[in-house]
């Protein structure tokens, strides 16, 4: 009896190992509109992203008015499987011009370790895009709710197109497109991630708009596009091993249009047997905006090259740091 009774428990132990290891695979389908836990569509739109003990956290904006999106946060653990965390930033609510005279474009999300405070940085607009202004929402949860700190032009710069990145030291740069899309503006932040303290220009008159930075080992990798408004443009990628100066001329990656999508961001997927890195685009209106799809592709930057490939589905592994394609892409 206790013979059986053992190699049954090991025969279960066995089956529970294979459906752990199975389950942490997901399969990742692009051209669809996204899902959450409730079975309701997705609206995280020009999207932000932070991990938190092994939670990624997304925000962005929700166009399901158009014109005045809220912004929305949803949390998964594979990526694919995304709960609604609620709507962090409201129009009317959070600040009362929000939603009238102002509405919000790509936010995006830092966790300042110095406060233990949340801070949220997005390009804060009028209807006619004159005002060309940044603000900062700030939490001390990463649920929310975030309030309002402060909007303006970073240090007097008109500011409009954004992103964000954080380096090994923890210092934290807002770079947004400025002065009438002209240039990109590297703004280095103050230690608690709430204002700019000093602006770099960086690739003067090239127009470059949809900015996302990742480094890996001691090298910058630089993703935009062109200043295409909604319509899509090449991806282009630029190197340096300064965040402030030396980045090589832009080279297109990908095919004439990026796949039809605009840059949002770059995750690192660092997992126990490999890392993966993985491109993230908006698909701008498809069909229209509220239905703008998210894309998200692996992207490898090995020996100073970057490939950059379209794949209509792939199996990810974030606990393992892996990805594989499916049998309907190879």
């Amino acid at each position: 009896m206790n013979i059986l009774k053992s190699s049954f428990c090991t025969v279960c132990t066995l089956l529970a190992t294979i459906f752990s290891t199975h389950a942490q695979w997901v399969t990742i389908v692009n051209g669809q509109m996204w899902t959450d836990t409730d079975g309701n569509e997705v609206q995280a739109h020009g999207a932000g992203f932070l991990n938190l003990n092994d939670t990624w956290y997304m925000i962005g904006e929700d166009r399901t008015d158009r014109w005045h999106p809220d912004v929305n946060m949803y949390s998964s653990k594979d990526l694919k499987t995304w709960k609604f965390e609620g709507k962090i930033i409201k129009n009317g609510v959070s600040h009362p011009d929000l939603g009238s005279e102002r509405m919000i474009e790509r936010p995006k999300l830092l966790h300042c370790k110095k406060t233990g405070k949340f801070v949220i940085w997005c390009h804060w607009e009028s209807r006619n895009y004159g005002a060309s202004e940044a603000a900062v929402f700030v939490s001390d949860s990463i649920t929310g709710p975030y309030k309002y700190h402060w909007s303006g032009r970073p240090l007097g710069i008109k500011s409009r197109d954004c992103n964000v990145f954080v380096d090994d030291d923890d210092t934290a740069y807002f770079i947004s497109t400025i002065e009438e899309n002209q240039h990109l503006g590297l703004f280095k932040l103050s230690d608690d991630y709430l204002s700019a303290v000093e602006c770099t220009e960086l690739f003067k008159w090239q127009r470059r708009e949809a900015p996302a930075i990742v480094k890996i080992k001691n090298t910058y990798h630089m993703l935009s596009s062109a200043c295409t408004g909604w319509e899509p443009s090449p991806c282009k990628l630029s190197q340096s091993d300064s965040l402030s100066e030396g980045w090589s001329e832009l080279r297109q990656i990908g095919n004439h249009n990026a796949f039809d999508s605009q840059p949002a961001s770059i995750l690192k997927i660092g997992g126990t047997s490999d890392t993966t890195y993985l491109y993230v685009g908006d698909r701008w209106m498809d069909p229209g905006l509220p239905e703008s799809k998210t894309i998200i592709l692996p992207i490898d930057f090995s020996d100073g090259n970057c490939q950059f490939e379209y794949i209509e589905s792939f199996n990810l592994n974030i606990k393992e740091g892996t990805w594989q394609p499916t049998d309907a892409s190879r």
